[in-house]
């Protein structure tokens, strides 16, 4: 039995029947057709940085990408396969002097995924710089992706909708300057370092910017007071309060903190966040069915339009 803990940044999770790691688009498009064919359920494990895996056992099938690392650089053009850490592709920008991708410094996980979710941050865009993708169905056939419409928006994509695996992506970038990259990619550094991203395990940003309102989910969440929330040994990152840390707690206790933190935003604003962290594997029922609640957003709420006023006084 795999111990689904040791491959996750929360350090959570159970165990699962099956663990199987390809090595090549070939293999990662024979096991999936497989898995259609005898109907055996199966999720995808990246780096395991912007996922949740529920502590109960899988009794399915878990994809690791984490062989599927081969990185080329072709002139201006950075070719890699799917498991290959954003810092690999960083660092071989930075060796290359080009420019595009300095803002992905620091930031955990693998390009697939990076590029499957639309990641954005430090004015840098994933969208900006995917020339192509190569991609598995969920029924084991081979998809090329040239066009920009895979990028829907923000932290949106076709590959979330589809069930698409990304297998490679080539990333287009340009001749830059090393000092300007590497001035962005400090920067980048910096502000993770300055608000505690790796003080302790964590996925990152619990829940997505709603870029109609005007303010950043982590600022709703810090007005509504979350960084003083805790749930067993997890506990809100006091310097962003959109971050979880686990410091020994269970996969369980993050769910249940952070549909507190949900909670908590909409009674003080009436605003209903979305998640960015995705779960995998089964919940308990009362879980999942939380997870699955939805409510309206109501932008008009007077304590959200108050504190919009004043962070707009501010800037």
């Amino acid at each position: 039995m795999i111990d689904l803990r040791k491959l996750t940044y929360y350090q959570t999770g159970g165990g699962c029947d099956k663990f199987y790691a390809p090595t090549s688009q070939t293999e990662l498009q024979s096991a999936v057709s497989d898995l259609a064919t005898s109907n055996t359920p199966y999720f995808i494990l990246g780096a395991g940085t912007n996922s949740l895996v529920s502590d109960r056992h899988w009794q399915g099938v878990v994809l690791s990408l984490h062989k599927m690392n081969v990185l080329e650089v072709r002139g201006d053009v950075i070719v890699c396969q799917a498991g290959v850490l954003n810092a690999s592709v960083v660092s071989a920008a930075l060796a290359n002097d080009l420019a595009g991708v300095g803002w992905m410094h620091r930031l955990p996980g693998q390009i697939g995924a990076t590029t499957r979710m639309n990641a954005r941050c430090y004015g840098g865009e994933i969208s900006q710089v995917v020339k192509s993708v190569t991609a598995v169905s969920a029924q084991g056939e081979l998809r090329t992706y040239r066009h920009a419409s895979m990028f829907r928006g923000y932290k949106d994509t076709v590959f979330m909708r589809n069930g698409d695996i990304i297998t490679a992506v080539e990333l287009q970038l340009q001749a830059g300057d090393k000092k300007n990259i590497q001035s962005l990619m400090r920067h980048a550094e910096r502000d993770r370092i300055a608000k505690g991203h790796f003080l302790y395990p964590s996925c990152g940003c619990v829940f997505k910017n709603d870029h109609r309102l005007g303010l950043p989910s982590g600022l709703l969440l810090e007005k509504a007071g979350v960084h003083r929330l805790a749930q067993g040994r997890v506990f809100v990152n006091r310097k962003h309060a959109n971050f979880i840390f686990n410091d020994g707690g269970s996969s369980a206790d993050i769910v249940s903190l952070s549909l507190q933190m949900r909670e908590a935003v909409y009674q003080q604003f009436g605003i209903w966040l979305q998640y960015e962290m995705e779960f995998l594997g089964k919940f308990s029922p009362d879980l999942q069915a939380e997870l699955q609640r939805q409510e309206e957003t109501d932008m008009g709420n007077s304590n959200y339009l108050a504190l919009l006023a004043v962070r707009g006084r501010c800037k």
